[in-house]
This record gives C-alpha cells, sequence and structure tokens, in this order.
C-alpha cells in the first residue's frame, strides 16, 4: 500500500510540502527520501532485535511484540496530520514488517514436514502481492469515486491486524524452542497436537530427533565458545554465524535479497506509481495493479514448480533476466520523445522485470528460512534479512533524487545505474547459490559440513539417502517415515555386540567421522572413556546420524550379532557397559 498511496490526491494534499514548476503541490523528495529510509531502517532494527526475542522467550510472544509495532504504525496512519507522524508510522510498521518477514519463513520451517516446507514457504510469500493488489484496486477505486480519500484504505488495515492476533493466539509454539530451553514435556505435547492424528506417527521418535539434534548443536557451540552464560554472552556468541560452514549459510540466506535490492526492487516496489508518472503512464494505480497481478501469478508458478526445476535454476533464471530488463528498460530512457506505442513497450518490459525480481524475492525468503541450521537459523535468518534491508535503506533515500525532475532527472536511466552495481553480484549467484529443494535439514547440514560446491547440491546424494535407498531396497518399503520407524525399532528392542557395533558404525557411518574432526576435542574428550561410561550416546549424535540407523539395521540382519539398548529419549547407551572400549582407544583405532 505505501508504494501507491502516494500517488493519492488527497494524501498529497496532506502531507505535500513543495511544488513543481507549475505551482501544484508535491510529496518533497526529502520527504520521501525519509520515509523510505525509516522504514528500511525499521525494518533492519527488527530484524536484527525480535531474534534474540525469539530465541530467549518463544517464537509466540516474539509474534506479539511484532504485532504491537504494527498496531502503533496503523494508529500513528490513521491520526496523522504532518509528514513527521507518517515518518514515526513507518518507523513503527517497518519493524513489525521486518519482524514478521523473517519469523514466519523459521517458524515455518520448524513445524512443517520438509515434503511440503518448499511449497508453503514459498505460497506464503503471495500474501504480500495480494496485499499489494487489494490496496492498488482500492486506491483505483477510491480515484475514480472519492480522489482524495485515502483514510478509508488505511481503516481497513485494522481487519488485518485483528486476524493476524487471532492466529497468533491460535497457533502453538515451536517445538524446537522447547526443546533449545529443555521444555520437552511441552514441546512432545506440541508435535503431538500438530501430527497426533496421523496413523503410525511415532511421536516420541521424532521428537526424540529434535531433542538430539538440539543437544549436538549445543555441545558444538559449547566447544567453541563455552557455555552460556546470560543474555550478553549470547549476543557475542552470534559471530558464530560469520564462522565457517555457518558463515556459507548466512552468505547464501543473505544474497537473493542483496541482488534484488541492487537489481532496482525500490523502484519497482517503494516508488512504483512514482516511476509510473514519471515514465509518462496516464494512469499509475493501473501500472501498480498490474505489478500486483504479475507477482501473484509468478508466486503461484514458482511454489508449484520449483520441488520439479530447483530453487537454483529458477534464481539464477531470475538474476539474468533482471539484469537485461534493466538495460533495455534504461536504453528507452535515451529516446527523447516518447510516443504511447513506447510507453506501452516499457510498460511491458517493466512487467516482465518485476516477474524476475518476484522470483529473486519469493526465493529469496525460502532461503533464509531453510538455509540456517536449527540453533541458529532464528539468527541467520534475521541478519541476513538484515543485511538485505541495508541496501534497500540506502536505495530507499536515493531513488527519489535519481528520479525527481528537480534533482538528477534520470527517469528510466535509472536503470543503468542498477544493471551496472548489479552485475558483479549476478556472476556471482552462478558460484554461490545452491538448490536445497527437497533437502531435510539434516541433509543440508551434511551438504554444508563437506563444503559440497553449490552447483551440485541438486545431485548430490547424501549419506541418508544413501542409507535410506538401500533399506527400500531390502524391505520394498516406500514411505521414509515408516523405514525411520522401523530402523529405531531393531535399534530399541534388539541386544547387540560392542565390536559388532564398531565395524558396523564406523564402516557405515562417515558422517559420525566427519563430526568428529570438526570438533576435535570434544569428541576425543567423549571418545576416551572409563570403565562404567559408555563410549556413545544418543544425546552425542546429531540428526546426521540418522542415517547411520538404516545402515546398523541392514547389516544386522544379515548377522546373529545382538544389540543392547538406546531409548529415544537419550536415557540409555548404545554401547553396554559390559565390554568397553580401552581408555586410549581413539576414532582412527577403531577396527573397520
Amino acid at each position: 500500500m505505501t508504494g501507491s498511496i502516494i500517488a493519492n490526491k488527497g494524501f498529497i494534499q496532506t502531507y505535500g510540502t513543495a511544488h513543481d514548476a507549475k505551482g501544484q503541490l508535491i510529496l518533497d523528495a526529502n520527504v520521501l527520501a525519509a520515509w523510505g529510509g525509516v522504514q528500511s531502517a525499521g525494518q533492519g532494527l527488527g530484524m536484527l532485535s525480535m531474534h534474540f526475542v525469539a530465541d530467549r522467550f518463544g517464537r509466540k510472544k516474539a509474534f506479539y511484540g511484532l504485532w504491537l509495532a504494527l498496531a502503533i504504525g496503523v494508529a500513528c496512519e490513521t491520526v496523522g496530520k504532518h509528514w513527521q507522524v507518517w515518518l514515526v508510522a513507518k518507523l513503527a510498521s517497518g519493524y513489525g514488517v521486518g519482524s514478521v518477514q523473517f519469523l514466519t519463513g523459521s517458524y515455518m520451517t520448524e513445524i512443517i514436514p520438509s515434503r511440503t516446507r518448499g511449497f508453503m514457504l514459498i505460497f506464503y510469500s503471495i500474501w504480500y502481492s495480494i496485499g499489494q493488489l487489494f490496496a492498488s484496486a482500492a486506491l483505483k477505486a477510491l480515484s475514480k469515486t472519492q480522489p482524495y480519500n485515502f483514510l478509508d484504505l488505511i481503516y481497513t488495515e485494522w481487519a488485518m491486524l485483528g486476524i493476524m492476533l487471532t492466529i497468533y493466539i491460535f497457533i502453538p509454539e515451536s517445538p524446537w524452542w522447547c526443546a533449545n530451553h529443555d521444555r520437552h514435556d511441552e514441546g512432545r505435547a506440541i508435535v503431538e497436537r500438530l501430527n497426533g492424528g496421523i496413523e503410525g506417527y511415532n511421536i516420541d521418535f521424532h521428537y526424540g530427533i529434535i531433542k538430539r539434534t538440539v543437544a549436538h548443536e549445543r555441545a558444538l557451540k559449547e566447544s567453541m565458545f563455552g557455555k552460556d552464560r546470560g543474555f550478553l554472552k549470547s549476543i557475542l556468541d552470534a559471530r558464530e554465524i560469520f564462522v565457517g560452514s555457518n558463515g556459507m549459510r548466512t552468505l547464501i540466506a543473505f544474497f537473493p535479497a542483496g541482488v534484488q535490492q541492487i537489481s532496482g526492487l525500490a523502484i519497482l516496489s517503494n516508488y512504483s506509481s512514482y516511476f509510473a508518472q514519471v515514465a509518462g503512464f496516464a494512469d499509475p494505480f493501473t501500472f501498480s495493479l498490474l505489478l500486483a497481478l504479475v507477482g501473484i501469478a509468478v508466486t503461484v508458478l514458482i511454489a508449484v514448480t520449483t520441488d520439479f526445476i530447483g530453487r537454483r535454476a529458477i534464481f539464477l533464471g531470475g538474476v539474468v533476466t533482471t539484469w537485461c530488463m534493466l538495460i533495455i528498460v534504461g536504453s528507452m530512457g535515451l529516446v527523447k520523445d516518447k510516443s504511447p506505442a513506447l510507453n506501452k513497450l516499457v510498460l511491458f518490459f517493466a512487467l516482465v522485470w518485476r516477474m524476475a525480481s518476484t522470483c529473486l524475492g519469493t526465493l529469496g525468503w525460502a532461503y533464509v528460512a531453510e538455509t540456517g541450521s536449527s540453533r541458529l537459523r532464528a539468527v541467520t535468518a534475521g541478519v541476513s534479512a538484515a543485511g538485505g534491508v541495508c541496501i534497500g535503506t540506502l536505495f530507499s533515500t536515493t531513488v527519489p533524487y535519481m528520479l525527481n525532475a528537480n534533482y538528477a532527472n534520470w527517469g528510466l536511466k535509472s536503470c543503468f545505474f542498477f544493471a551496472g552495481i548489479s552485475a558483479p553480484m549476478c556472476i556471482a549467484a552462478f558460484f554461490v547459490m545452491p538448490d536445497t529443494s527437497k533437502r531435510t535439514p539434516a541433509e543440508l547440514d551434511e551438504m554444508f559440513e563437506k563444503k559440497i560446491k553449490p552447483w551440485r547440491f541438486r545431485s548430490y546424494v547424501t549419506d541418508a539417502q544413501k542409507a535410506l535407498n538401500a533399506e527400500r531396497e531390502r524391505t520394498g518399503e516406500t514411505d521414509a517415515a515408516v523405514l525411520q520407524n522401523l530402523t529405531f525399532e531393531i535399534l530399541a528392542n534388539s541386544d547387540f555386540d560392542a565390536n559388532e557395533y564398531r565395524k558396523v558404525a564406523y564402516r557405515w557411518g562417515p558422517m559420525l567421522h566427519q563430526n568428529a574432526v570438526s570438533s576435535q576435542k570434544r569428541m576425543k574428550s567423549n571418545l576416551r572413556t572409563s570403565h562404567d561410561q559408555p563410549i556413545l550416546s544418543f544425546s552425542s549424535l546429531s540428526s546426521h546420524t540418522n542415517s547411520l540407523f538404516f545402515h546398523i539395521s541392514k547389516t544386522l540382519r544379515k548377522s546373529k550379532a545382538s544389540i543392547c539398548t538406546g531409548t529415544i529419549a537419550g536415557q540409555h547407551d548404545i554401547l553396554p557397559r559390559s565390554q568397553p572400549i580401552q581408555h586410549d582407544t581413539q576414532i582412527n583405532d577403531l577396527p573397520l
């Protein structure tokens, strides 16, 4: 709405402070720049701060906080009569929008099954386009019947806030947050609420995976930065997202937003109506309406095809198309006498530009939500999204000067500027962006830790896939959940010889060895054990090693070895105390 309402006559009459060459009241470019800059700053502030609330107090409380910020913003828009009040509204609404943008995707990743996660993450962003469509349609209707009325549209925002609050009250807390804060009874109850109605669903098994993953990542973090000793220490430890494979994850999560911003997003969103006026369109609201319709159509198309074509292929196609459209639209700005036919041609290429930019933005939020590890998901999403907003802040404050006739007056030639600065990142995208389609968090963890090249993500066969395929061939079962449950039952209800476990585990568990290398000090300490202590327990295994269980199951069914214990909550040990490993045993000493 904010990109279209600035062309409303009543809005200009209320907040206009400057005059054009003909003496007509207009919005001052300095005011537009201040609004755009403050809104982007609010978005960045929300992304950089709300993840601390989400991690410390829970996802639901963070949702309540961002709702309050949005309510303050709408209240200022409702009563405002001066541009300074609208400035406060921009700050508050920017904070709320920035928070909801990264937090919603992170929350969805934590509660949605991996099979439907990709579609839902992308389809969720369609509501942004639908909101723009309704706002543009309402302003179009008002421009004909009540051209100076813009408050009715603002009043409708209160209804949306009421719907949001109802949803936030109804949705459950994230089970991942509960596991991170040792609230396991609550976490298990949430998993049961979400999936308990599914026949054959093993609640303890699936929540146990969450617990083991959280325990492993917590131990890994303590080995790097020590134990958590309060809120200030947690802020300092946030630097972990810039180190090693986590640093690569943060870069990937940031990259789509960064590319989209430097490819002229500010022109197509924040100043769409303003751009239409400069380009010579008689009806800027129609232009905004068309942009919204194109955004909806492209989002639906991406949601349906992303798992078949792949995120990387669609993203790179969007990058190349966006850059080409910048060159074409900029070239049309060189024509001095623009005919109606040329304006229609500019409109067509601007819509293609919008289609490509929507690809970048839609997939960008999917990358933000998926790329971070489970423990760092919220902070990775917040920081990476804030990085894109920082770039957006720069252009939100400078684009009005590029377009305004009283300043640079570049008009369509502004596209040349964005084409020039986006070229290096467009090229880099081919070497940075992976394909995360249909990948579970465990598979993504494995590929990032093994430093698989981004262009090989889609074809790479993970250890989990190899194990699953082997078990599928043996049993003929095709459902992955059933295979996991069958494998766990074998481990939980059988006896197992320690020497046989060593041979099987380290023959089929390269990911476990990889984890040992990445946290050498902690793993060496675990492997040097006394006669009355276990060498390994479920709590020391990450979600990566679920694939290990499949191979163990396959091998044990062919042998007469017996297995000992292992409960889903990690209360018992895989290795029996009666056959301990010697004190000086190292991981490389174990026989294969």
